[in-house]
């Protein structure tokens, strides 16, 4: 398969796995904004399942690219903080590894609050730092790793790059401590451990882009009663990867 048949049927995989997690079974006419469409793979894919798309990117070169490739596409680029766009505008918000990279998670979710409409949904994938793995730079991790700590790790690895820098090192809890901060207006409906549970599947692990992991994961995998013993626990205890972050817009009086 070419590079660009790859991206294709990930952009697929992305929209199956959002409808699927949020329950989505209509989205026909629906509106919904992708915050970092990068390759606007995921967008298209979005307006050929029939829902209203609309692109919201900080680069601007992926901005120049995406509005020659699909210049159908509604697209926006934007300084990465206000978004220029009006209240209740859509019904749902996505992104895909965005929130690790942001200069404030808290500003990305306070928008999306504004920006969905009653009843609205917000899902968003990123890393969990407090999982034992870092997918960036393809290693082990460990859960308790600060900043400064993931620095030294990466250095005696000899694996630290300047681009280290640029990421947050987002946890269950602290982007649990930012959801509570909209509550009621904001439901919490999951942080990914479900969804974690239910798509520990070999095609999942085969994606897992480090051999002894992976083998680990393939191990466990086969173990009997592999689910009740060990990734149940695995989620209770916040170290299961990525995060899955679903969250409802309520109707309030």
């Amino acid at each position: 398969m070419t590079t660009n048949g790859v991206l294709k049927h990930k952009a697929e995989n992305q929209l199956q796995s959002f409808l699927a997690d949020c329950q989505i079974e209509r989205p026909q006419g629906k509106c919904i904004l992708e915050i970092g469409f990068k390759n606007g793979l995921f967008l298209d894919q979005c307006r050929r399942a029939g829902m209203i798309p609309t692109g919201l990117e900080i680069n601007p070169d992926f901005y120049r690219s995406v509005g020659k490739n699909y210049p159908e596409l509604d697209l926006v680029l934007y300084d990465g903080m206000d978004v220029p766009l009006p209240d209740e505008t859509f019904d749902y918000i996505v992104s895909f590894q965005v929130l690790e990279h942001v200069e404030s998670a808290e500003k990305i979710i306070s928008e999306c609050v504004r920006l969905l409409k009653p009843g609205g949904m917000m899902y968003h994938i990123c890393p969990n730092y407090h999982s034992f793995y870092e997918g960036h730079y393809k290693i082990f991790w460990l859960p308790f790793f600060n900043k400064s700590m993931g620095r030294r790790y990466l250095r005696l690895l000899r694996r630290y790059t300047p681009y280290y820098e640029s990421l947050k090192l987002i946890t269950p809890g602290y982007m649990k401590n930012i959801l509570l901060k909209y509550s009621p207006q904001l439901e919490t409906l999951s942080l990914g451990r479900n969804e974690f549970c239910k798509k520990f599947t070999p095609e999942q692990i085969a994606k897992v882009d480090q051999k002894l992991l992976r083998a680990i994961l393939s191990l466990i995998y086969k173990l009997p009663l592999s689910k009740p013993l060990l990734l149940l626990p695995i989620a209770k205890v916040n170290c299961h990867y990525p995060l899955t972050i679903i969250a409802k817009k309520n109707h309030l009086l």
